[in-house]
């Protein structure tokens, strides 16, 4: 992502200057998105569950994120930088981010609509979704290689109320508090939560308070109405990309970010007949950002910047499903999208500062049907179209095919084709300095072929083989000194996974990944993605009231761009093994006391060149359960 970034913010503006538990990964799940909950069907989907997300006990989503296979995570330094996940080895902002079903990917920002992970709080986090290769015939725009949803906690019956508050080195804190329950016919949900993530290392800090309400009401049996509100506001710091950050930036001065969040979602959903159910959504996600970038030293290529950035999102959905015949579902549906984005920003050079401003909008309308069919009791097949009419762009049309197949001997094979697209960003269409307005979509194109086996009832091994094809990427032109259409990249690999219970009361889960990324044409290498992944986590009872969880992450060699010698320089940094570690008491029936290490073997290594890793770290958390 950054090689392109900050070429495209940057670069352009000087003319003549210098270079630019169970096995939660291959069962089937129920996924929500755009079209209404159903089973996953054949495509390769991960998840991760209420169990597995409060046993790890991680400061972000992102760290979740890393157990599972095909996702490659990119951060820079301690919290306050910018934290990016890919899917088998696509650009971060190839990957649609959903909260409960509400993308929120920004178009406006420098990322070109790419989502900083490190804003969620898992503490609010219920369930996370993860659905692999090009998914655009089901979500539309930016699923080119896959889509995380994050789902935030539901109500539950009778009432609950929770504290936790939780304390750690460097200045470390996160409380919060929750009330879940239902009244007659109402459920409500109601969380609030504040956290500071401290200054594990020098000059990275971020900070958020964060809301989540839910209100729901079944007035009868066939019928059900939701309101959603969740609400983010933060700041972070951080030494500036490819500074060469604590280490090797020649001066200390940081980048500093303030932003609010805002979803509010209305959803009604009715079973009009024995076989046709219906449902309506309304969102809108707002995002504002205020960003300033000292730049680096000696600024030919990354001059001081910033800007205000204000971006809107209102989605309509309406979706029928309807049992067609026996073995035979369908769902029907269209869609309306408006997107509204602005920035005032400019770029200093020799003491001028130059506008970067923009504003920009646009319609998409879109209708899809998806279907699935079981011709044979061991064969299932899906297929999915859609037509998305985005404004000042031609019509895109996406499909989407897939068949499972069960051998027998406990043995399941499944394969997966897609087609995907990426409306150009606003910041790449519409920068004053480096826009084009006559950027054209990106491409993609994706297939995958696993298996499954069953080999005992305690264990569980997983094979998937795959390949993305993109086109048409957008990049920036030394010669123009503008965004252009022009990048084609080949991803492919492996992806093994393996779900073990030796014991009742011990678990083991683990993944292993190999991505090879081959850019056609060019000489050139992609940060951040390295060819080999490891993971694995077990999770242990130790005695009734002591349970234990530690996972293991292998990263390999990855490569890292930087500017602090003055001029691009790509670096391959070292691999590294990191163990986090985590101890719960059920202290009393409502009492929990949790013991957490993160980097429990103190692992020296970067993450960005000039970017250390926090060593090891303690933090120490109580919860109280009502």
């Amino acid at each position: 992502m950054q090689h392109r970034v900050i070429s495209i913010l940057i670069m352009s503006v000087l003319a003549g200057a210098s270079e630019a538990a169970s096995g939660p990964a291959i069962e089937d799940v129920l996924v929500t998105g755009t079209l209404a909950p159903q089973l996953a069907l054949t495509s390769s989907v991960s998840v991760l569950d209420t169990e597995q997300i409060l046993a790890l006990n991680k400061t972000t989503v992102a760290d979740l994120l890393k157990t599972l296979p095909g996702l490659l995570v990119e951060k820079q330094g301690g919290p306050g930088g910018l934290t990016a996940v890919s899917i088998r080895g696509g650009e971060s902002n190839f990957t649609l981010v959903l909260i409960d079903g509400v993308a929120v990917n920004d178009p406006t920002n420098f990322r070109g609509g790419g989502f900083d992970f490190a804003n969620l709080n898992p503490n609010m986090v219920d369930r996370i979704e993860v659905v692999r290769g090009a998914q655009s015939a089901i979500y539309g725009s930016d699923a080119l290689a896959g889509v995380i949803n994050i789902i935030t906690r539901r109500p539950q019956e009778g009432h609950h109320q929770q504290v936790y508050l939780e304390g750690g080195q460097d200045d470390y804190s996160d409380v919060g508090a929750s009330a879940l329950g239902s009244v007659g016919d109402i459920t409500y949900t109601v969380e609030l939560a504040s956290r500071d993530d401290g200054e594990p290392t020098p000059g990275s800090t971020r900070d958020s308070d964060s809301a989540n309400l839910r209100l729901g009401w079944q007035p009868s049996s066939s019928q059900e109405l939701s309101i959603s509100y969740r609400y983010l506001d933060g700041k972070r710091g951080s030494y500036p990309e490819q500074s060469g950050g604590p280490q090797y930036a020649l001066y200390d001065a940081l980048d500093n970010s303030d932003y609010t969040q805002h979803i509010i979602a209305f959803g009604w959903g009715a079973q009009l007949t024995a076989n046709w159910r219906s449902t309506v959504t309304a969102s809108r996600f707002e995002q504002e950002e205020h960003y300033r970038s000292p730049g680096i030293p000696p600024y030919f290529d990354v001059p001081p910047n910033g800007a205000d950035t204000d971006f809107a999102r209102d989605q309509l959905r309406w979706i029928n499903t309807l049992q067609l015949a026996p073995g035979v579902e369908g769902n029907l549906g269209a869609e309306y999208r408006r997107e509204d984005g602005k920035s005032q920003g400019y770029v200093a050079f020799s003491g001028d500062q130059l506008p970067s401003d923009f504003e920009l909008d646009r319609d998409t309308r879109a209708a899809f049907v998806d279907l699935s069919a079981t011709p044979l009791q061991d064969l299932l097949l899906h297929a999915s179209l859609r037509y998305d009419d985005p404004q000042d762009f031609d019509a895109q049309t996406s499909a989407q095919a897939g068949a499972k197949y069960t051998l027998g001997g406990g043995v399941t094979i499944a394969a997966n084709w897609g087609e995907a697209y990426k409306l150009p960003s606003f910041f790449a269409l519409g920068h004053a300095l480096v826009g084009n307005p006559d950027l054209q979509p990106e491409k993609g194109e994706s297939w995958d072929i696993g298996a499954t086996w069953q080999v005992l009832d305690t264990l569980m091994l997983g094979v998937t083989g795959f390949e993305n094809n993109f086109r048409d990427l957008v990049d920036f032109d030394d010669e123009t000194f503008r965004n252009v259409n022009r990048k084609s990249v080949q991803t492919s690999g492996v992806e093994l996974q393996a779900d073990w219970q030796p014991l009742p009361a011990l678990s083991l889960r683990s993944q292993g990944t190999y991505t090879d990324i081959d850019v056609k044409n060019e000489d050139t290498v992609l940060t951040g993605r390295p060819e080999w992944t490891a993971s694995l986590v077990a999770q242990w009872q130790i005695l009734e009231h002591w349970d234990t969880a530690l996972d293991y992450l292998y990263t390999g060699r990855t490569w890292s761009a930087s500017r602090h010698t003055g001029e691009l320089v790509n670096e391959k940094l070292d691999d590294y093994h990191r163990i986090d570690w985590v101890l719960r008491w059920q202290l009393a029936s409502a009492w929990q006391v949790q013991l957490s290490v993160d980097n429990l073997l103190d692992e020296d290594y970067q993450t960005a060149v000039g970017f250390s890793a926090p060593g090891r770290e303690f933090r120490v958390g109580v919860t109280f359960t009502n």
